[in-house]
């Protein structure tokens, strides 16, 4: 039981180190949210076209020009440890390498209620409340899923706090301590080849925003 509990408290650190989120004007910020919750700091990073694999803007309405539901898949990175620092090259292309992970990121912003259905494609946390009515103090589940299907075990983290570990449905329990932009994380970890990684690493982020 020690090690399971040390090896999610060592995940944990490991994964949400820092956040991914879509802003408000669908930008992919990748850094760290302010404490007022009000949008990126100085030492922030706005991703470039370059870094996504892909964007989906999704919407029930085929002539609007808003979204629903936006989804967008990173492109995997990799992750290798030195006495030197961070390298974002393979294990076995690193020089005095000690640890490395590669890494498959999503992050999800729901706008409405249409948008709260699943996307069912990849990795996921969808939310089950009613989006126009939550407040601040206010008990929420979330479902992380994985190609549509409920995905268990895997730690679920809100404002880079670990909330829980989703169960058998894949569920999770929060509740809202703030308004504004709300950030959860959802993550896991699988054994890599031993040749270019140790480990990879899978995680996605759901966006929504509480405004009373």
């Amino acid at each position: 039981m020690k090690n399971i509990i040390l090896s999610l408290i060592l995940l944990n650190l490991t994964l949400f180190a820092h956040n991914i989120w879509i802003d408000d004007t669908k930008n992919v910020i990748y850094g760290h949210i302010t404490k007022s919750h009000d949008g990126p700091n100085s030492k922030n990073k706005l991703l470039d076209k370059d870094e996504l694999q892909s964007v989906v803007c999704q919407k029930e309405d085929a002539q609007s020009l808003e979204c629903d539901l936006l989804f967008v898949t990173l492109k995997p990175k990799y992750y290798t440890k030195t006495p030197y620092g961070v390298k974002n090259t393979p294990k076995n292309e690193t020089v005095t390498a000690m640890r490395s992970h590669l890494s498959h990121e999503s992050v999800k912003r729901v706008y409405n209620q249409k948008g709260l259905a699943a996307y069912k494609h990849g990795f996921e946390i969808t939310l089950t409340n009613k989006l126009n009515s939550i407040q601040v103090g206010d008990k929420l589940r979330v479902v992380v899923l994985e190609e549509g299907k409920p995905k268990e075990g895997v730690v679920v983290s809100y404002d880079d706090r670990s909330i829980g570990i989703s169960d058998e449905e894949g569920h999770v329990n929060i509740k809202v301590r703030h308004t504004g932009l709300q950030n959860l994380q959802a993550s896991y970890a699988q054994k890599g080849d031993g040749v270019t990684c140790d480990e990879i690493i899978y995680s996605t982020t759901l966006n929504f925003e509480v405004k009373k």
